[in-house]
């Protein structure tokens, strides 16, 4: 027999869904799902999680279709405990995989040659503040042009970086997150091979790896969660009642 932790069975029963979603139905996003493991009140900004992520987090959550979004949910114990100051370092590493990654594949997807994406600028791999960022801005969007890459995405390209010179963390990641979706929007392949949204995944990944080893695990508040689904239960016990009295309480299918 495998066990299975109250905390693993309440996220199997979570339906992730656009905005903050609602407790009492088991529909929540990402983060207001963080915050109910890490024992916060309901809200998409629990203080467990770093901001940056936070934005990356919203933005990808609110805009990927219904079935990708439940990929989101393995990520949510790994965020709590970030808010551990290294908001800095991980608008960093967005700016840089946007830059050296994404965007070589959104020149690739306009069809750029082979030896002009390879000869694309680049952020430098370490943390590196004194980097002439803006210069970088001005020449992607110079050879962007040049090979017809889609203006959206050089204007998101651009404002990311600017955030980035600005020192505004969040505002780098909600750009970060624009780029994402707008080219895996543009290159037309299904969300579930787009290679745009397994990237968007490793950046998480990335960002909950900064600082992982010098920060102590968050407990989950496992007797939370099973007095939610103990509320949950005698919710659904009632339903049918509720649903013969008030046929408008019947939710509508999701099409987000």
């Amino acid at each position: 027999m495998v066990f299975v932790s109250p905390a693993q069975n309440y996220i199997d029963q979570i339906d992730l869904v656009p905005q903050v979603g609602e407790r009492r139905t088991q529909e929540l996003c990402v983060m207001s799902l963080v915050a109910v493991l890490a024992g916060e009140r309901h809200s998409d900004r629990p203080t467990t999680a770093c901001p940056v992520i936070t934005a990356f987090a919203i933005r990808i959550n609110d805009a990927i279709d219904c079935d990708s979004r439940q990929d989101l949910k393995p990520m949510a114990v790994r965020i709590m405990g970030t808010n551990d100051g290294h908001e800095r370092d991980r608008a960093w590493v967005l700016s840089r995989e946007a830059v050296n990654d994404v965007f070589a594949r959104v020149m690739e997807d306009a069809g750029a040659p082979g030896d002009v994406v390879a000869d694309l600028p680049r952020l430098p791999q370490d943390i590196d503040y004194k980097f002439d960022i803006k210069g970088l801005s001005s020449d992607l969007s110079a050879i962007g042009r040049a090979n017809n890459v889609p203006r959206g995405l050089l204007f998101d390209i651009r404002y990311m970086l600017r955030a980035l010179t600005r020192g505004s963390d969040e505002l780098v990641a909600s750009a970060a997150a624009n780029l994402m979706l707008d080219s895996a929007r543009l290159n037309g392949i299904a969300v579930a091979q787009n290679p745009y949204w397994t990237k968007a995944i490793d950046m998480f990944s990335q960002l909950c790896a900064i600082g992982e080893a010098e920060r102590a695990p968050v407990p989950v508040h496992e007797e939370r969660l099973m007095a939610d689904v103990n509320r949950g239960r005698v919710a659904d016990g009632d339903h049918p009642v509720l649903f013969w009295l008030f046929p408008g309480l019947r939710k509508t299918p999701k099409t987000a």
